[in-house]
């Protein structure tokens, strides 16, 4: 089974949606990660988007999100690293 890597556009239909809250609150669950594991010295767009990048790739491994929020996570991950 293969699943998409291309973030899914935010739009008005899923936007608030649950699939779009989990992945919201699976971003901000990464960025306290960066921010800790970096300190506020170390954070940086790109460290997080790394370490977004690296935390969707597990979960499509392991199964533990589904390919909907993962792909609401990137989208997310995306528009506030550009």
């Amino acid at each position: 089974m293969t699943h998409s890597t291309a973030p899914a556009t935010p739009t008005a239909d899923n936007i608030g949606s649950p699939q779009w809250a989990q992945a919201l609150e699976l971003f901000l669950g990464q960025m306290l990660e960066v921010l800790e594991g970096e300190g506020q010295a170390g954070f940086s767009a790109a460290a997080l988007a790394r370490w977004s990048e690296l935390c969707c790739r597990r979960m499509q491994e392991t199964g533990s999100a589904t390919p909907g929020v993962i792909a609401q996570l990137r989208a997310i991950a995306s528009r506030v690293a550009a």
